[in-house]
């Protein structure tokens, strides 16, 4: 599920069309960008990212997700306890319904990555960002 103008989207149901994606604009600021182009590929090795929010992404190993700072860093070479560039945080001693206790803060944490087997992905390019924000609440690469 990407985050787009319309609300929450499952990125498999869009090829061959173009759409508003949520992204952080280069001046660090929440906007909206048009994705391009969605193709789908595959099969590839896949892993799952499972966060402390309860929350998990299904990715290529090699797609790429952003750490707290704008750092690029596959899914695969990520580890538990990385924090990862969020849309949003939870406040201090918050966690959403059904999470984890140590959802809450102001970054979203990796708990674990899983090998996940193969399987199709979904590639577009996202206008002058090349980054989405992926319903789990963490920002990707395109």
């Amino acid at each position: 599920m990407v985050e787009t103008a319309e609300g929450p989207v499952p990125i498999a149901e869009t090829p061959g069309k173009g759409f508003p994606v949520l992204t952080r604009l280069p001046s660090g600021r929440l906007g909206f960008r048009q994705l391009l182009r969605v193709n789908a590929s595959g099969p590839v090795p896949l892993v799952r990212v499972v966060l402390t929010t309860g929350h998990s992404v299904l990715a290529a190993r090699g797609h790429l997700f952003y750490r707290t700072g704008m750092e690029p860093v596959p899914a695969a070479g990520l580890s538990a306890g990385d924090m990862l560039e969020t849309a949003w945080h939870y406040p201090a001693g918050y966690a959403p319904g059904g999470a984890a206790p140590d959802a809450a803060g102001p970054a979203i944490t990796v708990r674990a990555v899983e090998p996940a087997g193969e399987g199709a992905v979904f590639t577009g390019t996202v206008h002058e960002t090349h980054a989405l924000f992926v319903t789990a609440g963490v920002l990707c690469g395109e």
